[in-house]
């Protein structure tokens, strides 16, 4: 959820009429937007070349201020009112039910949209209509020549302020990501954030808890959790801890300009990663795709299947998945 919630804030780019404006006044509109907005829904459609193969995935989404979510598709089911989450896995009928840790939802908007502006340069490159929507086509490409995304192109609605479309481009290919449908403070009821598990599912009760240090989180898992020697100059931001159906799962946060690494330790079976290549580090066979202009590294230490996710080319994810054998 936090990679969606991350995507749906990608808005720190825009451009008021043909006027240029500074990145503080930009904030100021985006964050004045963004404060009058109580609740939302519609549908995301991600399209991705996975291996040569087009892969598209429909998802209806809404959220209500300032920490209730809801997301239904074709393999999964998520629903939060705030306090629990469940996840609601419609192949194998099982409902994961996680008592959510009382955190306030960080929205600094503003930070998010100076931090996009200074990482980024950016063109404004006209006025197109997606889906009967008039919208200003931006450009958006990284100052920093070493991360994953070559560029990305986004068409933001001129009323709503809202990019409904993103094109992002990487060396692997070009991804999509489409909103359809969006409406904006239609009074979304608080009986969507409920859920009520079918008939007959497999109800598993799970634990998270976030916002913990690493040695915080290593008293509460049953492995030793390992931790990069090399982070390409991202900065510690947090460990979360996870526990579903028996599996227990760390997640360490690192951030840098505005960008993230996650990285994932989860036991369990290693199983392969889809369409990935397969590098071998000093005897670890390791495995590598793109998706959705993020890097994704997976290995496996024991029984621990570790995965790390960022903006990042293939070969700067290898060294941090180096740095932890």
């Amino acid at each position: 959820m936090r990679r969606v919630l991350f995507v749906l804030l990608l808005l720190g780019v825009l451009v008021l009429g043909c006027t240029q404006m500074s990145p503080k006044d930009i904030a100021k509109k985006m964050q004045e937007k963004y404060e009058a907005i109580k609740d939302m829904k519609g549908t995301m459609v991600i399209t991705m070349n996975i291996g040569g193969k087009k892969v598209v995935e429909t998802i209806r989404f809404a959220m209500k201020k300032p920490n209730k979510y809801w997301s239904d598709s074709d393999n999964m089911m998520i629903v939060s009112n705030g306090t629990v989450m469940w996840i609601y896995d419609k192949k194998s009928n099982e409902v994961s039910v996680v008592k959510l840790p009382k955190v306030k939802p960080k929205f600094d908007y503003e930070r998010f949209i100076e931090s996009i502006l200074k990482s980024n340069d950016v063109k404004l490159l006209g006025v197109e209509k997606v889906n009967g929507r008039e919208c200003y086509v931006i450009e958006v490409i990284p100052k920093n020549k070493s991360v994953f995304i070559e560029k990305e192109k986004m068409w933001v609605d001129k009323e709503f302020w809202y990019p409904i479309k993103i094109e992002i481009f990487t060396k692997a290919g070009t991804s999509v990501l489409e909103y359809k449908d969006i409406e904006f403070n239609t009074g979304v009821p608080d009986s969507l954030f409920e859920f009520k598990p079918p008939k007959g599912a497999k109800v598993v009760k799970s634990f998270t808890s976030s916002n913990l240090t690493i040695e915080e989180a290593q008293k509460m898992v049953n492995f030793t959790i390992l931790v990069p020697k090399y982070t390409a100059g991202f900065k510690f931001d947090g460990a979360r801890v996870m526990k579903f159906g028996g599996k227990e799962t760390v997640i360490l946060y690192y951030k840098k300009d505005g960008n993230m690494l996650d990285v994932f330790e989860t036991t369990g079976v290693c199983k392969p990663l889809p369409n990935a290549t397969v590098i071998n580090v000093n005897g670890t066979k390791m495995e590598f795709k793109e998706a959705f202009g993020s890097g994704i590294l997976k290995f496996c230490k024991g029984n621990v299947v570790i995965t790390i996710v960022a903006k990042l080319p293939k070969d700067e994810l290898v060294k941090i998945g180096k740095s932890l054998l």
